[in-house]
């Protein structure tokens, strides 16, 4: 079955045959009518609905909005071009994108980026939303089991000790009402313990939700104030570029009077003093660079505004992100390394997590990264 069955999709009818050349086609529609080179998940919606980014198998179905005709799935793209989605893209004439988070360098700013990064982001926030509420019904649910069982086992038939005694028929009926209630006590045993595990879920997936959701205001906020003072920078540089332009007009224009003097026999005294032009050229020039460097800073913010978007984007749909140089060399540590010492880290994770200390919790995902680096570094 093709993955857009899998992930729902109405059927189209009777597949096309797909030819190398008509793959490169429709690539080159992609493009034309999105921005960007086709991921995996553009083609593959069972892909894009494991990794929570529905609104691509939509795309997906509504097929090229250009011609109307429709995209090739990555298998059919993947068979013309020896099983290989890059090479099919690159035979298009386009580079295929990176993946994991863009680096800085790379932040696209223009309207239709912020709007893609918008929308993972929101992603995120519903799916750890929807994570928290699937949690809350599980512990309901396990709720109500646990009452009936502890309902039966106040039901169960009592047998009188004197009963016991004096008819020993009635042994056997006494033992399957204790084995019963021990059974339903084991149960409600496992049942509270379960119920207390959804609860510290449910209460995690809330804290991840709100997380989340304060990180996405925080980076509109800092995208929208980073885009204001761009603005005013570029206006502040438009204004200072005119100033230039007046300035050196009117430098020019002295020097056709200078130069239609010198044809007549004038008394010429030597001055020595700063010109007006010049000193209007000088500050024209500071209020130059002062705007640079403001709009550098401004894009600066921007880029790590962009970021913040990212790495919300990556925690949503469960991408890897590749670590920095930095933060590899922080990890890495001159002691022992190996299987034990993970393993005495991933015990050391899960003791911080049963005591929802966050900062244990930290500490311990520091040393089970830490240590993972380390025993890599060293085979």
């Amino acid at each position: 079955m093709a993955p857009v069955h899998i992930a729902g999709a109405p059927r189209r009818g009777k597949t096309p045959q797909w030819t190398p050349e008509s793959v490169i086609t429709e690539i080159q529609h992609f493009v034309q009518a999105h921005g960007e080179v086709p991921r995996l998940a553009d083609l593959n919606p069972g892909q894009a609905k494991i990794t929570g980014q529905v609104w691509r198998i939509d795309r997906y179905r509504a097929g090229c909005p250009v011609c109307g005709s429709a995209y090739p799935s990555a298998n059919a793209a993947r068979r013309c071009f020896d099983g290989s989605l890059e090479l099919a893209i690159r035979a298009a004439g386009f580079e295929p994108a990176k993946r994991g988070p863009r680096r800085r360098t790379e932040v696209d700013l223009s309207e239709r980026a912020t709007a893609r990064l918008e929308h993972d982001a929101r992603v995120a926030v519903d799916a750890a939303l929807a994570r928290a509420a699937d949690a809350e019904t599980r512990a309901q649910r396990l709720q109500t089991q646990l009452d009936r069982a502890r309902a039966r086992a106040a039901a169960a038939p009592k047998v009188k000790t004197k009963v016991v005694r004096e008819r020993v028929t009635d042994a056997a009926a006494l033992a399957r009402v204790q084995r019963a209630r021990e059974a339903g006590e084991a149960r409600a045993g496992a049942l509270k313990s379960e119920l207390a595990e959804a609860r510290m879920d449910a209460a995690e997936a809330r804290r991840t939700a709100v997380k989340l959701a304060s990180r996405l205001e925080r980076a509109e906020a800092t995208v929208t104030e980073a885009r204001a003072q761009k603005r005013g920078v570029g206006a502040e540089l438009i204004d200072a570029q005119a100033a230039v332009e007046r300035a050196e007009a009117r430098a020019a224009e002295a020097e056709q009077r200078l130069a239609a003097a010198q044809g007549t026999p004038i008394r010429v005294e030597r001055v020595v003093a700063a010109s007006p032009e010049q000193t209007v050229v000088d500050e024209a020039l500071v209020r130059a660079v002062a705007a640079e460097d403001a709009a550098l800073r401004a894009e600066t913010r921007a880029a790590r505004a962009e970021r913040d978007y990212a790495e919300v984007a990556v925690a949503a749909t469960g991408s890897s992100r590749k670590l920095t140089s930095s933060e590899l060399e922080a990890l890495r540590s001159d002691g022992p390394a190996g299987p034990a010492l993970l393993a005495d880290a991933l015990k050391a994770l899960a003791v911080a997590r049963r005591t929802d200390n966050r900062f244990k919790l930290e500490e311990a995902l520091a040393a089970v990264a830490s240590a993972a680096v380390t025993w890599r570094d060293r085979l």
